[in-house]
Protein backbone atom coordinates (compact mmCIF):
# COMPACT_ATOMS: atom_id res chain seq x y z
CA UNK A 1 0.00 0.00 0.00
CA UNK A 2 1.25 3.18 -1.19
CA UNK A 3 1.46 6.54 1.05
CA UNK A 4 -0.26 9.44 -0.68
CA UNK A 5 0.91 13.25 0.03
CA UNK A 6 -1.68 15.85 0.38
CA UNK A 7 -0.59 19.32 -0.67
CA UNK A 8 -1.52 22.29 0.67
CA UNK A 9 -2.16 26.04 -1.07
CA UNK A 10 0.31 28.70 -0.12
CA UNK A 11 -2.78 30.89 0.97
CA UNK A 12 -4.28 27.94 3.17
CA UNK A 13 -0.47 27.49 5.00
CA UNK A 14 -0.51 31.33 5.38
CA UNK A 15 -4.34 31.53 6.73
CA UNK A 16 -3.31 28.36 8.94
CA UNK A 17 0.21 30.22 10.21
CA UNK A 18 -0.88 33.33 10.73
CA UNK A 19 -3.58 32.01 14.02
CA UNK A 20 -0.44 29.85 15.37
CA UNK A 21 1.38 33.65 15.01
CA UNK A 22 -1.66 34.97 16.35
CA UNK A 23 -1.08 33.18 19.50
CA UNK A 24 -3.37 30.12 19.37
CA UNK A 25 -1.23 26.71 20.17
CA UNK A 26 0.08 24.64 17.26
CA UNK A 27 -1.69 21.77 18.81
CA UNK A 28 -5.30 23.39 18.62
CA UNK A 29 -4.77 25.08 15.05
CA UNK A 30 -3.46 21.85 13.64
CA UNK A 31 -6.77 20.22 14.95
CA UNK A 32 -9.27 22.90 13.41
CA UNK A 33 -7.75 22.73 10.24
CA UNK A 34 -6.78 19.20 9.42
CA UNK A 35 -3.31 19.08 9.71
CA UNK A 36 -0.57 17.04 11.88
CA UNK A 37 0.96 18.99 14.27
CA UNK A 38 4.20 18.53 13.26
CA UNK A 39 3.29 19.76 9.51
CA UNK A 40 2.22 22.84 10.63
CA UNK A 41 5.18 23.72 12.91
CA UNK A 42 6.99 23.58 10.32
CA UNK A 43 4.95 26.07 8.04
CA UNK A 44 5.05 28.15 11.34
CA UNK A 45 8.95 27.67 11.54
CA UNK A 46 9.63 28.83 7.68
CA UNK A 47 6.80 31.36 8.12
CA UNK A 48 9.13 32.80 11.42
CA UNK A 49 12.33 32.65 9.32
CA UNK A 50 11.25 34.28 6.46
CA UNK A 51 9.87 37.08 8.53
CA UNK A 52 13.36 37.84 10.17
Amino acid sequence: MGSTRRSYTAEYEAQSTSYVIGGETVAEVARNVGVHEITLGKWVKMERQERE
